[in-house]
């Protein structure tokens, strides 16, 4: 998409208005929450934000290190805005989030993804693990992003990740 700039929120301001987008979506659209879908890892979250003419926020998603596991990453409350879904949006932000935690030096990189987007994530090369699960009575399912690690015998000795 033309003049779709991803980039991570440096401001409170423009991590205001993630929270405001993410509240359109997973509250007053999905009503996945009834209030707010706010947590504990926004806190400590780095935002990533698709910005159109560099004022206009098309999208969001919020990626966390793992409390407990050094090196794991967590990504997730990935919204796009109505008007600007079905437009790459979604694609860019998971790209730019994976890229992100290449940067980052994330070991490994997971997300629950709403069950309805799970063959998105498969076409960006993400792979399902375990079964599907209920998030506040919407399935989800955990799923890895292929942070193109090249030692296959690493990758076979994975342990399941906590939900």
């Amino acid at each position: 998409m033309r003049n779709c700039e991803i980039r991570l929120a440096l401001s409170a301001g423009e991590i205001q208005m993630a929270l405001r987008l993410r509240r359109e979506v997973f509250v007053a659209e999905q009503g996945m929450f009834e209030q707010s879908d706010a947590d504990d890892h926004d806190s400590s979250s780095l935002f990533l934000n698709a910005w159109r003419s560099g004022t206009i926020l098309m999208g969001t998603v919020r990626c966390y290190s793992d409390p407990h596991e050094q090196g794991i990453w967590w990504g997730g409350r990935l919204a796009v805005a109505e008007k600007y879904r079905l437009r790459g949006v979604g694609v860019y932000l998971i790209e730019a989030a994976v890229e992100e935690m290449k940067r980052r030096g994330a070991k490994r990189f997971f997300a629950k993804v709403q069950e309805q987007n799970v063959k998105l994530f498969e076409k960006l090369g993400w792979q399902a693990s375990g079964d599907a699960f209920l998030i506040e009575e919407h399935p989800h399912q955990l799923m890895e992003a292929d942070l193109h690690v090249n030692d296959e015998q690493a990758r076979k000795r994975r342990l399941p990740v906590r939900i």
